[in-house]
Formats: C-alpha cells, sequence, structure tokens
C-alpha cells in the first residue's frame, strides 16, 4: 500500500510516517518501480502499535526500546545466545519497561477509584465528603 493509504488505514498523518522512517521506528519500505513507497500490513500493525504505546504515555524513545525487545524475540534468537552485555542491556531495559507498566498502572487504578467516588457522589449514591477533612457533609 502507498503511505496515503498506510496513513489513512493508521489514523495518522503522512508526514508522521516519514518522520518515523527517518527515527527508525519504521523500516524502510520497499519501492515500487516508479518509486513509491510500498508498505506491508507488517509495516501498518507497526504504526498502530506506537500509536498505542503513545496513547499509553510511552515517548518515540520507549515505543523504539519496546520494538527492539520484540524484534528480539521475534526473531528467535534466545537470551543464552546473546552476549553477556546484550543480554544484560535487553534485560536491563525490559525491567525498566516493566516498573513503568506497573507505575501507569497503580495511578491509573488510583485514578479510577477517586472517578468512582466521584461519580457514585454526583449521581446521589453516596454523600458527598469534605475534601480536607473526610467528613461527610448533611
Amino acid at each position: 500500500m502507498r503511505i496515503s493509504e498506510l496513513a489513512k488505514s493508521a489514523q495518522v498523518n503522512v508526514q508522521t510516517l516519514r518522520f518515523y522512517e527517518r527515527s527508525g521506528l519504521l523500516p524502510a519500505p520497499a519501492r515500487t518501480r516508479s518509486g513509491y513507497r510500498d508498505y506491508s500490513s507488517s509495516d501498518l500493525e507497526r504504526v498502530k502499535f506506537i500509536r498505542s504505546c503513545q496513547e499509553l504515555g510511552f515517548t518515540l524513545k520507549d515505543v523504539k526500546e519496546v520494538l527492539e525487545l520484540h524484534r528480539v524475540l521475534a526473531s528467535g534468537e534466545r537470551a543464552s545466545n546473546l552476549k553477556p552485555k546484550a543480554q544484560a542491556r535487553l534485560l536491563l531495559a525490559a525491567d525498566r519497561r516493566l516498573s513503568l507498566i506497573d507505575e501507569k498502572l497503580r495511578i491509573l487504578m488510583q485514578m479510577k477509584r477517586e472517578m468512582t467516588i466521584l461519580v457514585e457522589t454526583l449521581s446521589g449514591r453516596r454523600p458527598p465528603l469534605c475534601p480536607v477533612s473526610g467528613v461527610r457533609w448533611a
């Protein structure tokens, strides 16, 4: 598919796709005889993955690191076949990523608890509380 088709399918701008290419997030696509970029369905899935990571608050640097981890796993390389420094680097990156995900989940769960209280209070299912003292208002 051409760049405009990929952009439309992934709901991004054409310039975004070019930026992803320049940044190494999206591999350079094959070219048609006339020089047009020719993207595959795996490119579409990759762009959707990048966008979903960004929606969750990950930076493009974070996404690039995650994609590298996935590349290693998808290539069939076993951790035991990696050089010790490469293995240590990937393990550190994966551990760091896991910690960030856990922290985001913790924050989201706290936000959910607070939003649930707000909805219940506004709908009349829970009596209002003073935000400072925690005492219920009559």
